[in-house]
This record gives structure tokens, C-alpha cells and sequence, in this order.
């Protein structure tokens, strides 16, 4: 059994900045992943009639043009502690 891969996607039109929102995603396998992007990327293009995500790739497809890359990445862990800034809150 495979373990669930918790990573955030990072959506970037071509041709334009990155999305500010990001994808959180929670799947087990490339075809989970598959289905949350598509989803995601539905948020983000309403109308069209097909929507396919290229997991090798790294693009977000509508219909049947290559519109958005994607990179997926890690959240940070700060090991159970704040992150503090030397001289700020003494």
C-alpha cells in the first residue's frame, strides 16, 4: 500500500505570473494527482469543455492547448517551533 503524499502545486500561466493561490494536494498515486489538479485547474478555467493535466509534462491542458505549467513542492517543516527573527519581540 502506498503511502499519501501531502505537497502544494505552484500553477504559472504561460506567458503570465504564478497563480497567488496555490493547489494543496493529497494523493496517493498519479492518478489522484491527476483528478485534484483538473479540479483546481477548473477553478481557474471555468468554461472550457476539456481539461486534462500532463503529470510528466508538468502542464495544465485546455482544449487540448497547453495553458499553465505546474511544480510541485514540499511544505516546510519548522520542526515544532516559530520561526523567530534575532531582535524581534524582546
Amino acid at each position: 500500500m502506498k503511502t499519501r503524499k501531502k505537497l502544494f502545486a505552484v500553477v504559472q500561466p504561460i506567458g503570465h505570473r504564478p497563480y497567488r493561490e496555490h493547489a494543496d494536494l493529497h494523493f496517493r498515486d498519479n492518478t489522484e494527482l491527476a483528478a485534484q489538479l483538473t479540479t483546481y485547474a477548473r477553478s481557474k478555467w471555468p468554461s472550457p469543455q476539456k481539461v486534462a493535466v500532463d503529470i510528466h509534462a508538468k502542464q495544465i491542458i485546455v482544449d487540448g492547448t497547453p495553458r499553465a505549467n505546474f511544480s510541485l513542492h514540499e511544505y516546510r517543516d519548522h520542526g515544532g517551533q516559530t520561526a523567530t527573527l534575532p531582535g524581534v519581540g524582546q
